[in-house]
């Protein structure tokens, strides 16, 4: 495979290695919402010297869902934050990560620009996509709320590893520093950090469609600071009984926050995604039917299925390599569910591409 090396202006430091160079002519027609057949699409929007098993960049697609939109490109954006999605467990190896990588790697390859926090100090959302966080120099968004507590400049483009061209995907990363949140303790306000480095950068943050912060599992300070910046929290569990049984624990912690923080614009409410079901499994079964009796209406329609091509996306040796199951095996049944749970997540976050007109967009 060709290795494509993605500098971008405004990023001194950002540079990302990876192999992954678009999506085929099948797959970019569906997630651009074209209603013909893919040689009327082909001929649309390819040039007619370009060759029939060219791929099609998220960039790409973004420009061809704007025609079809009828948006012109040079259309002023709101200057306000875009839908947030924070992703939560209060038990880790629930496949959290992954939901996040590849909701984030489908909504881009959508046409969409894609923030993806890391807000987990392992930093596995990090190297997900090829970067190592124990030996490269990371801000991590840590340090930008720090930054933003102290009313210093935080420089958060600085922080910004772009992983697709054109602003379609961008990663703030994550490292082991980011345990340390001690500053937060005398800080005032501390549970509103995040909603303050989102309010002082909104400038920044509006220029994505929706930013996807991974959390780190468990209950923690700076977990509370992810939650109460957003509205809907977005619960990752398996159907297993210890998984089922810290969902108890995370829905204390929403509780805790509804009830402290009475003056937010909305309470916080949870949507569950379930992942890594495996529909032969009798105690499965069992424990789906245990999750829809317990959570009515706020379990997600699409369950992602236990799939090992998961375990494939990161590889130690060569994380020029590290991608999500979406851009590295496309025609699974993995990538299937994403595409269909990420359609969902579109209806349900209310993510656009067009501002001009309310409510959620129909296709992908």
């Amino acid at each position: 495979m060709i290795l494509s090396t993605i500098i971008q202006p405004g990023h001194s430091m950002a540079m990302v290695t990876r192999t992954f160079q678009g999506v085929k002519a099948k797959l970019a027609l569906e997630l651009t919402g074209f209603n013909g057949t893919p040689k009327m699409f082909r001929s649309k929007f390819r040039d007619a010297d370009d060759n029939v098993h060219a791929l099609y960049s998220a960039r790409q697609i973004r420009e061809i869902r704007m025609k079809l939109l009828d948006i012109h490109p040079d259309h002023p954006r709101p200057v306000k934050l875009p839908p947030l999605i924070v992703d939560r467990t209060a038990k880790g190896g629930v496949g959290k990560t992954t939901i996040a990588g590849n909701t984030g790697t489908c909504l881009a390859l959508s046409g969409y620009k894609v923030l993806l926090i890391d807000g987990d100090p392992q930093g596995t959302l990090t190297g997900l996509f090829g970067i190592n966080p124990l030996t490269e120099n990371i801000t991590h968004v840590g340090d930008l709320m720090k930054r933003a507590a102290r009313n210093e400049p935080t420089r958060i483009s600085d922080a910004v590893r772009p992983i697709y061209e054109g602003g379609m995907l961008d990663l703030i990363p994550a490292d082991i520093t980011m345990a340390n949140d001690s500053w937060l303790i005398g800080t005032l306000n501390r549970e509103q950090a995040f909603v303050r480095l989102l309010e002082e950068e909104v400038a920044f943050f509006s220029q994505y469609d929706v930013i996807i912060v991974d959390s780190a599992p468990g209950s923690s300070l700076l977990a509370t600071t992810f939650m109460l910046a957003c509205k809907l929290l977005l619960a990752v569990v398996t159907p297993e009984p210890h998984s089922i049984a810290a969902m108890d624990v995370l829905a204390s912690n929403v509780h805790e926050i509804n009830s402290a923080f009475k003056n937010r614009d909305a309470n916080l409410e949870v949507h569950i995604v379930v992942n890594k079901y495996n529909q032969t499994k009798k105690p499965h079964n069992d424990m789906l039917a245990t999750l829809l009796a317990q959570y009515p209406s706020r379990i997600n329609d699409v369950i992602v299925r236990d799939f090992v091509g998961f375990l494939r996306e990161a590889d130690p040796n060569n994380t020029s390599t590290n991608g999500t199951v979406l851009e590295k095996e496309p025609n699974s049944v993995g990538a299937r569910d994403i595409i269909d749970l990420t359609k969902t997540l579109i209806k349900r976050y209310d993510i656009r591409l067009d501002y001009r007109v309310a409510g959620s967009e129909a296709t992908v």
